[in-house]
């Protein structure tokens, strides 16, 4: 009898100890890496030039990136683009995009490198992105993607609704006049009655001070409003927002005015001109219709004005995707304006852009 109940309870406890072994999760793998390869080429033809330069501009881009994370507390990632262009002369570039190594240790996230940050919550324009990559209204969504992060150290911060991070960013390896100094930023970022606020301060050094404020705000399914105010020397605002309508076409509108001061002012724009008050209305659809031939389709188009000047640049831009690789898109801007107008002192009337890409 006893023989059989021993029996009985070893048989038990291996079943149960299968049982517990096939529930577990298996363990995370030590290391995770992950690889990217966008390939673009991209022919522009310009209309009308009022200057003597090539009516035709080819770009062949060539982007690699990696990632790795070693037991979910390090991370290394690299992104640089190659970039030949052919504008009557034939030249290369290589843009180093990100290289940067990072550590997590609690509630705290160490980086170190070069990385691109961005701080401010305009679509267009950013006043209070103080590191993030320039912001060009008639291209704000860098379409060719050749933004290049700044070379900085970052401890960032995260304890429940509210993070701070600390940045020094260096000047060292910036583009010779590009106009960056040795910065060094300061973000507070909290959740306050649903606005998503940040507190930000920097300095550049040899340079001014700013202080900035950041919002954003969604109401109910579809509804987004963002602004920012800044004060360098004088006050620049921003507001915006965004609205997506159930069908999934989505609008975006922000009024933008910066005093006309060195730090602020578009080199098109005259000293004496005062202080310049813009505007940004965009339209956009990812996936015309759920339906063959349709959905692999997007539609954007958006107009940037300057309210004082008059003057004005239109774009549009078409994809189609082929599978998960490739795309075809087709791209044109239209500025307007007198001759000494901001947006009409392009020395173009039209530009149109076709390009292929495969992503991998």
């Amino acid at each position: 009898m006893r023989v059989r109940i021993a029996i009985s309870i070893a048989v038990l406890a291996l079943a149960v100890r299968a049982a517990a072994q096939d529930d577990a999760v298996p363990p995370a793998p030590r290391a995770d890496f992950r690889y990217s390869l966008s390939v673009l080429n991209d022919a522009t033809v310009y209309g009308n030039l009022q200057a003597p330069l090539p009516g035709t501009l080819n770009q062949v881009l060539v982007e690699q990136a990696f990632t790795l994370h070693y037991r979910e507390r390090w991370t290394l990632a690299v992104s640089a683009v190659s970039d030949t262009q052919s504008y009557g002369d034939t030249h290369e570039n290589v843009h180093l995009k990100e290289s940067y190594l990072g550590l997590s240790a609690g509630d705290f996230d160490f980086m170190a490198g070069r990385r691109l940050v961005r701080w401010g919550t305009g679509y267009a324009f950013t006043p209070a992105g103080v590191l993030d990559p320039p912001r060009i209204p008639t291209n704000p969504t860098d379409r060719l993607n050749t933004n290049v992060g700044r070379d900085m150290a970052k401890v960032d911060f995260v304890h429940g609704s509210q993070a701070m991070q600390l940045a020094w960013s260096t000047a060292a390896w910036a583009p010779a006049g590009s106009g960056l100094h040795d910065t060094t930023a300061f973000r507070y970022n909290v959740l306050v009655r649903g606005f998503d606020t940040s507190l930000i301060a920097s300095h550049d050094r040899g340079g001014d001070s700013e202080g900035a404020l950041t919002f954003t705000r969604v109401f109910g399914q579809g509804l987004e409003v963002h602004g920012e105010a800044v004060w360098r020397d004088e006050a620049a605002i921003l507001l915006g927002g965004k609205y997506v309508l159930t069908n999934g076409v989505t609008f975006i509108g922000e009024f933008y005015t910066p005093p006309n001061t060195a730090y602020f002012r578009d080199r098109t724009v005259s000293p004496r001109a005062g202080r310049q008050h813009y505007g940004f209305i965009d339209a956009s659809k990812s996936r015309l219709r759920e339906l063959p031939g349709w959905k692999e389709w997007d539609l954007d188009a958006y107009i940037v004005t300057n309210l004082d000047d008059h003057s004005a640049t239109t774009a549009f831009d078409a994809t189609r995707r082929f599978g998960n690789h490739f795309s075809a898109y087709v791209h044109g801007e239209f500025p307007t304006g007198s001759a000494k107008s901001e947006y009409g002192a392009t020395p173009y009337k039209s530009a149109t852009s076709m390009g292929v890409r495969f992503q991998l």
